[in-house]
C-alpha cells in the first residue's frame, strides 16, 4: 500500500472517529451514514486538499456533504 493511501484511510478514520465522537453516534453508524451518502469516496477524491490540512478539517467537509443532501 503506498504512502498516499494510507494517508488517504488516515483521512477517513478521523472523519468517522471525529464525526461520531462531535454528534454522540457509535462508529458503524457513521460508517454507515458515509458509505450510504458516498462520503468515504468523496473524503478519498479530495485528497490533494484534504491532506494539507487538519484532520479535522475532514470532518467539516463530511458535515458540509451531508448539509447539503438534507
Amino acid at each position: 500500500m503506498s504512502n498516499i493511501e494510507i494517508d488517504k484511510n488516515t483521512i477517513v478514520v478521523a472523519a468517522i472517529e471525529g464525526y461520531s465522537s462531535k454528534h454522540n453516534l457509535p462508529t458503524r453508524a457513521v460508517f454507515n451514514l458515509f458509505k450510504k451518502n458516498k462520503i468515504i469516496d468523496y473524503l478519498r477524491s479530495q485528497y490533494e486538499v484534504l491532506h494539507t490540512q487538519s484532520l479535522d478539517e475532514s470532518v467539516l467537509f463530511a458535515e458540509d456533504v451531508l448539509a447539503r443532501r438534507t
